[in-house]
């Protein structure tokens, strides 16, 4: 009887350690970044948020003041680099990610941040 106590006790204690494990493995996944993209307008912010929508990512959120794209994905899924390339093949320039020529003159004239010439905000 004892032995059959001493079994089941360390059972449930195996499975609660396995549970938590698996919860924390879970929640490591998902990671909140910050980075960086050039833009100006509300055009901007809808081309450069429909953009980082790769998959894996959960939001995707740019501030037209601080230029600054608050995106939450999965990292097993996809990475900051890929979310960066995406957008930079939308034309808008990141930290690690430069916009070809050809994607960054297909944006409208309001958009061209590079020169500063944005006709309204």
């Amino acid at each position: 009887m004892k032995s059959y106590f001493l079994n089941l006790m360390l059972m449930l204690l195996f499975s609660v350690t396995t549970l938590q494990t698996i919860a924390q493995t879970k929640t490591n996944k998902v990671v909140t970044d910050t980075i960086t993209i050039k833009g100006n307008c509300g055009e901007c912010k809808t081309r450069i948020e429909e953009a980082a929508y790769v998959k894996g990512v959960k939001t995707a959120e740019w501030n037209k003041t601080t230029k600054i794209l608050t995106v939450v994905y999965n990292s097993e899924k996809t990475s900051r680099d890929k979310i960066q390339a995406s957008i930079a093949k939308a034309g808008h320039d990141s930290d690690r990610h430069t916009a070809s020529d050809k994607s960054y003159k297909s944006l409208p004239s309001c958009c061209a941040y590079r020169t500063g010439t944005c006709d309204h905000d």
